[in-house]
Formats: structure tokens, C-alpha cells, sequence
């Protein structure tokens, strides 16, 4: 580390804690507390609780900020302010995408780390102005994982609740998974597996009662044009940009839809639910919707957060309707999604995970059991490319000794003719997402939850050509055709936005937008004076 980015990252740090300390002593000696006093508030459950909790959080927060801000201050030192942050890109180093995403050779095993440098982009990731894109360019190119701090981890608990309530874990699944005396896996691979298992019940669910939630999406970024595709990937250029819908919701005037018997077979049930589908259109509507929680039951003030939040779910709104329109391209997008995070879609499956998936929803054993005899699903684009490979599943039939599993699929214990691949699962899934299509309103929400409660919903229009033009922008910052965008140089953004930045006592723009704000005033004096009729 440099002397200098070091001396920058103790600035910020000094005075990050000496503001803190600050806040916590008062200086007046009319308001100091005598020892007895002092003892006595120590005694209260309240500050028993922050003397436990304070030093954990603030000494975790020191050490991110330590291991952050010489990185950040080596690569943006200001050259003519050697005590703070360049405002600009640093010269001589690759783009945004290409210094913190693209570097690296693609490895599976590395999908899980935090803060693995990945070949893809998230839709978050494109809302660059949400906050303030100088802050943003210095944690891009940091390349440390964002601090979660409290309400972030309120939010994913309330993600996950909600996730729950809507798609219930049956019972037999928590069942066997408590008594099955076979290890599952749960490595990236086997992960996405169930990813995509789930996005396909979730989409059935939505049919069915009204509501899905955390459901994946993705499409492909031109990075050349700036623009978003509806085709699958042409080459490299073409960026995987990923994403989850919060909250899919189903309002039929008709109610939800019963999904079609034949013993929950999927391809039955889809060609039955195109039809219906069909006979629903104008009558029934998607609206796709995000959930934000917030600490208190309050909206954002910021127009940027409440401006993006909108693009973020207009994001979701654009991929599911190019999901939707073609199910054998769709499956080629898939299939490229995989092999971009490192993994053979013809590789298979473990049994085990086979088997656990077959006890979270039975609506695939009849493909099963298509797959064990060598028979097509009915979607052309998979069965014209069958795998050729033996699926060993008869050693199951001596490794599990529970004889209800045995009951329900013991005849699935055999040497199949095809095996179950990530081909199999992007099939079905290429085969839901065209469900969604005909159906997908132009109504959008976002749902602000406090302490578990809806208190309000912003509902507005998909805007097509305002995304367009966003997506523009922010592409442009991502492979390096513009430089940094910070917010507007005004006293209300330097208290709105900087106040709990982490660069905010290191950042020249803020520095230099004060100074300009401080000799503003005397300025405006002297024109009106100036003005003033003679």
C-alpha cells in the first residue's frame, strides 16, 4: 500500500470514529452525569444491549472500511488533492465491467465465494444512478462485497418469509430430508438445478393460486450497442445480465386457474394451460412487482430511489416478455446462462438430488420416468439432442432403506436410457416462462414493507422507451464509454446522499461541491445588489 493511500483511508477512518465518538459526548458541563448517574443508566436493559452489541458493529464496520479504502485510494487518487478521491475514471485501467467482473477465467467453484468476480451482471448492478454513481464506481472497482449492514439482513428475512408463506415446503419434503440417510447436494451446480426446479413450480403456483415470488429472469446486454436482446448471446460481447422478481401477481376476473389432473403430468398441464391461457387474455393480467422494506413505514424522500426502484421493476417486466416469446430460443438462453457460470448443461444430475426435488412436487415423475425410458418429453429442441449416456439410479435401491420413498419410486430405481441434465430442466422451464407472455399487464408496483406490514403500494405504467434510454446510460458507464455521473453539485444532495457514504470525508467531488455551495451565497448577494435599479 502507498503511503498516500494509506494516509487517505486513516483520514476517512479518524474521522469516521471521532464523528461517532462525537455524537456520544455531550461537552457541557451542565448536561454531564455524576459517577452515581452514570451507574445507574449503565444498570438499563437498553444500554446493557448496545454495550454487548455497539463494539462487534463498529470494530466489523472498521475492519471493512480498512480493507476497502486503500484499494479504492491507490486507483482514484486525486492528484492535485493528494488527501482525497478523483471523481473521474483512473486512467490506464479497464472498464468498470471488465476490472471487476471479466477478469477471471470462468471456475464453478468460485460461484458461491463472496466477492468472486463474475461474467455477468445483475439488474441492480444497472441501476447505477439509484444513489450516486461516484460511490458506486468506488465499490465497483474495489471489488470488495458490499457492507450488510442491518436493514439489509431485515430485508432478506422478510423476502424470505413472504417466499415461504406463498410456496409452502410440503411436509414430506421436510420429512425426508430429516431422515434420508443420503448426503444431497448443495454445490453451485446442484443449486441451479433447484433454482430452476423451483421456478417452475413457482410459475405453476402463480397459475394456480394467484401469487409467485422470487422468481429468477435474466436476458443478454449488447455491450456494443447498449442495448438488451431478445435473442440468446452471439458472443462475448453479449453480457448475462440476471435478475429475481420479488412478487408476481395474478388477477383474473375469473379467479385462479385449475391446473389439469393426468396425474400432474407437466406436459399435459402445459398444453392444457395454453389453452386456457388464451381463453384468459384480456381478462386476466400479470403484474409484476418488487418489495422493498423499510425501517420505518415510510417511502424513500429521494426521487432517484423512487425513479430507479421503477426501472428495476421495468427491468423484470422486459425480461419476462422476452422469455416469453419463443420457448426454443428461451431454451438457448438457458442453456448459455449455465455455461456462462462454468457448468455442462449435459452433465448429469445427482440421484439424490433427483430424488429430494421428486419429494418437493411429484408433477415430474412422469418425465421421470419418460427420461428412464429413453421416450421424448414433447418439447423438439431437447428431445432432437438426446445425451446418449446411461443414468445409473439402481443403487438406490439398496442405499435407501425408507419404505415409503421405496413405495412411491422405487420403479425409478433402474438403469435409465437418458439421463436427468440441466438440458432436461431448462426445457420445462424455456416451456413455463412462454406462459407468463400473453398475460403480462403494463400495471407495475413496488410493495414497502415495515416490520412485516404492507403499509403502502406505488403502482405505475411500463415505459419502454424510458428504459431503453436507461439501459443506454448505464451501459455506457459499465464498458467505459462515459465517465462518472455523481450527483448534482447542491446542498440538499451533499446532506441527502453523502451523509452516510463511506467516502464521504475523503471524496473531492463532495469537497469541492461545498466549497462551491459555501461562496455561492455571497455571490448571490452581490448580483442581486448588482440588480438592484439605481
Amino acid at each position: 500500500m502507498s503511503l498516500k493511500s494509506s494516509r487517505i483511508s486513516m483520514v476517512a477512518i479518524g474521522r469516521r470514529c471521532t464523528q461517532s465518538s462525537a455524537r456520544l459526548v455531550d461537552h457541557d458541563d451542565k448536561f454531564q452525569l455524576t459517577k452515581q448517574e452514570l451507574d445507574a443508566v449503565s444498570q438499563f436493559p437498553l444500554f446493557k444491549e448496545i454495550e454487548r452489541g455497539q463494539p462487534a458493529i463498529k470494530a466489523e464496520k472498521l475492519k471493512y472500511l480498512s480493507k476497502k479504502l486503500p484499494i479504492v485510494s491507490k486507483l482514484f487518487n486525486a492528484e492535485e488533492e493528494p488527501d482525497f478521491l478523483s471523481f473521474k475514471l483512473p486512467r490506464g485501467l479497464q472498464s468498470p465491467y471488465h476490472h471487476a467482473y471479466a477478469r477471471r477465467p470462468i471456475d464453478p467453484r468460485d460461484d458461491a465465494a463472496s466477492g468472486s468476480r463474475k461474467n455477468r451482471l445483475s439488474v441492480t448492478k444497472l441501476l447505477t444512478k439509484r444513489w450516486c454513481e461516484l460511490r458506486e464506481a468506488y465499490d465497483i472497482y474495489s471489488r470488495i462485497p458490499l457492507y450488510e449492514h442491518a436493514q439489509l439482513k431485515v430485508g432478506k428475512k422478510e423476502h424470505q418469509r413472504l417466499e415461504d408463506e406463498t410456496h409452502q415446503v410440503p411436509l414430506d419434503y421436510i420429512q425426508f430430508k430429516e431422515d434420508y440417510n443420503l448426503e444431497i447436494p448443495d454445490d453451485p451446480f446442484h443449486t441451479l438445478v433447484e433454482d430452476w426446479f423451483l421456478s417452475i413450480t413457482k410459475i405453476l403456483d402463480l397459475f394456480e393460486n394467484g401469487h409467485a415470488r422470487e422468481l429468477l429472469c435474466h436476458c443478454y446486454l449488447d455491450s456494443r450497442t447498449g442495448e438488451l436482446l431478445c435473442t440468446p448471446a452471439r458472443d462475448e460481447n453479449d453480457i448475462l445480465v440476471s435478475g429475481i422478481i420479488d412478487h408476481l401477481v395474478l388477477t383474473n376476473e375469473e379467479g385462479t386457474v385449475t391446473l389439469p389432473g393426468h396425474h400432474r403430468d407437466l406436459k399435459h398441464i402445459y398444453s392444457e394451460l395454453a389453452l386456457k391461457i388464451q381463453a384468459m387474455k384480456g381478462k386476466a393480467h400479470i403484474i409484476v412487482s418488487d418489495v422493498k422494506t423499510r425501517p420505518t413505514p415510510s417511502i424513500p424522500r429521494q426521487s432517484s430511489v423512487i425513479k430507479y426502484s421503477k426501472f428495476q421493476v421495468m427491468y423484470y417486466r422486459r425480461f419476462l416478455e422476452t422469455l416469453s416469446l419463443d420457448s426454443d430460443q428461451t431454451y438457448r438462453k438457458l442453456l448459455i446462462n449455465a455455461q456462462r457460470r462454468g457448468f455442462d448443461v449435459s452433465a448429469p444430475i445427482d440421484p439424490t438430488k433427483i430424488l429430494s426435488l421428486l419429494e418437493m412436487d411429484q408433477v415430474f415423475v412422469a418425465d421421470m420416468e419418460r427420461l428412464q425410458q429413453g421416450k421424448p418429453i414433447g418439447f423438439n429442441s431437447f428431445d432432437d439432442e438426446p445425451t446418449g449416456q446411461p443414468y445409473l439410479m439402481d443403487h438406490l435401491d439398496e442405499t435407501v432403506s425408507d419404505l415409503r420413498i421405496k413405495q412411491r419410486y422405487g420403479h425409478l430405481f433402474t438403469t435409465w436410457e437418458q439421463p436427468v441434465t440441466l438440458k432436461y430442466f431448462a426445457a420445462r422451464l424455456a416451456q413455463a416462462y412462454t406462459l407468463l407472455g400473453p398475460l403480462l399487464s403494463d400495471k407495475l408496483s413496488i410493495e414497502y414493507y415495515c416490520r412485516g406490514h404492507n403499509f403502502q403500494s406505488v403502482n405505475f405504467e411500463y415505459d419502454w422507451p424510458a428504459l431503453k434510454n436507461q439501459i443506454k446510460d448505464s451501459s455506457m458507464f459499465w464498458f467505459g464509454k462515459r465517465d462518472i455521473d455523481p450527483i448534482s453539485p447542491t446542498v440538499q444532495n451533499f446532506v441527502t446522499y453523502c451523509r452516510f457514504c463511506d467516502y464521504e470525508d475523503v471524496c473531492l467531488w463532495n469537497k469541492k461541491g461545498k466549497a462551491m455551495c459555501r461562496t455561492l451565497g455571497p455571490r448571490l448577494v452581490e448580483i442581486l445588489e448588482e440588480a438592484k435599479p439605481r
